[in-house]
C-alpha cells in the first residue's frame, strides 16, 4: 500500500511539474518569430460598419489596435505600418460586381482623418497602441457605400495574419424602411364611425389592405378638401411617404397637397398639387426633401365624387 502511495505521489509530482514547465513557456520573453502572427484586432469580426446616421455636425471616432499570436511574449518591441489598400479595395469590388451588388468607393478624402499609420507592439506585450478614425458623416453620400480598407505592410519581420491583416470599414448605404407605426395617433377632418364601410383614420396605418379609412358619407355628409394627419409622437428623418388606394373603389381622390410639422402646430409645404391613382391598386411612392419630422398631413383638394377614402399610408425614413 505504501509502494502505492509513494507511486503515485511521485506521478502527481511529476504532471504538476510537466504542467508548470509547460505553462511557464507562455509567460517567458522571446527572440522567435516561429509560429507568431501579427493581426489587426478587429479584423476578424468581419466588415466594420460605421454610424452613418443620424448625420452629426462633429466627427465620430472609430479605433482599432494590432496584437500579436505566439507563444511567449516579443522580447523587443514589433514596429508596425499599416496603409490604405487599394488591391484589397478592387478584389472586394471584383467579388461585388458578380455579386451583383454596387462596387464601393474609396472614401473621400475630406470624409476622414487618420491619426497615425505606425504601431508599436511593446517588449514583453501582446497588443499595440490604438489608430484612431475619425470620420464626418455629412461627407457620404447616403446612396452610395463607401470602403476604407487598411492592412498591415510590415511588422518587424514576423508573419502576418493572412485573413486579419487588413480591416476593411465601411461608410455603409443609408435604406430607405417603413417607420414601424405602434404609438402613432391618426386623426381626420370627417371619418365614418358606423355603417357598411366603417372607416377611420386608425385603419390606413394598420398594414391592411383590407381596412380603408373613408370620409364621412352619413349626415352631415362631408365634401372636399378632407385631411388625414398623423402624430409619429417623435421626430423621423422622412426620407418619402407611400399611399395604397381602396382595393375595391376606383372612385377616390385624384389630387393632394403633403404638409409637415416638428410641432404639430407650425406647417409647411413637402408637396402640393400631387397625383394620385385610385385606379392603381399598388403602392404609390412620393419622395419628400429628406428631414426631420415629428408629423405629416395629406389634404385632400378633388377626387372623382365628394367622399374619398384610402387603405393605408406608409411612411419610410432612415
Amino acid at each position: 500500500m505504501n509502494i502505492i502511495k509513494h507511486n503515485l505521489l511521485l506521478l502527481f509530482a511529476i504532471v504538476s511539474f510537466t504542467a508548470c514547465e509547460r505553462n511557464t513557456s507562455y509567460e517567458k520573453e522571446t527572440d522567435s518569430k516561429e509560429g507568431a502572427q501579427i493581426f489587426i484586432a478587429k479584423a476578424n469580426r468581419g466588415i466594420q460598419n460605421l454610424t452613418i446616421f443620424p448625420y452629426a455636425d462633429t466627427a465620430r471616432t472609430f479605433t482599432f489596435g494590432a496584437g500579436i499570436g505566439a507563444l511567449g511574449y516579443p522580447a523587443n518591441n514589433i514596429n508596425i505600418k499599416l496603409a490604405i489598400d487599394h488591391k484589397a479595395l478592387d478584389s472586394l469590388n471584383a467579388i461585388r460586381v458578380n455579386s451583383a451588388l454596387d462596387p464601393y468607393e474609396l472614401f473621400p478624402a475630406d470624409s476622414y482623418e487618420i491619426d497615425k499609420l505606425n504601431l508599436v507592439i511593446p517588449k514583453g506585450g501582446m497588443s499595440s497602441d490604438l489608430v484612431s478614425v475619425k470620420y464626418h458623416s455629412t461627407k457620404f453620400n447616403a446612396e452610395k457605400s463607401y470602403l476604407l480598407p487598411l492592412s498591415i505592410t510590415e511588422a518587424s519581420g514576423y508573419a502576418l495574419n493572412p485573413t486579419a491583416k487588413t480591416i476593411f470599414i465601411v461608410a455603409p448605404k443609408l435604406e430607405e424602411m417603413p417607420a414601424p407605426t405602434a404609438g402613432w395617433v391618426a386623426s381626420a377632418s370627417t371619418e365614418q364611425p358606423t355603417g357598411e364601410n366603417t372607416g377611420l383614420a386608425s385603419a390606413v396605418l394598420d398594414g391592411n389592405l383590407s381596412t380603408i379609412w373613408h370620409s364621412r358619407y352619413t349626415a352631415p355628409r362631408s365634401s372636399f378638401p378632407h385631411w388625414l394627419s398623423f402624430d409619429m409622437q417623435t421626430p423621423i428623418y422622412v426620407t418619402k411617404i407611400a399611399m395604397a388606394p381602396r382595393q375595391n373603389n376606383a372612385n377616390g381622390f385624384t389630387k393632394f397637397k403633403l404638409e409637415g410639422s416638428l410641432d404639430g402646430t407650425t406647417w409647411f409645404s413637402l408637396g402640393d398639387n400631387l397625383e394620385f391613382n385610385p385606379g392603381l391598386l399598388s403602392y404609390q411612392e412620393y419622395p419628400i426633401t429628406r428631414q426631420f419630422l415629428k408629423n405629416i398631413r395629406i389634404t385632400m383638394l378633388e377626387g372623382k365624387q365628394d367622399l374619398t377614402f384610402l387603405a393605408e399610408f406608409v411612411v419610410y425614413k432612415y
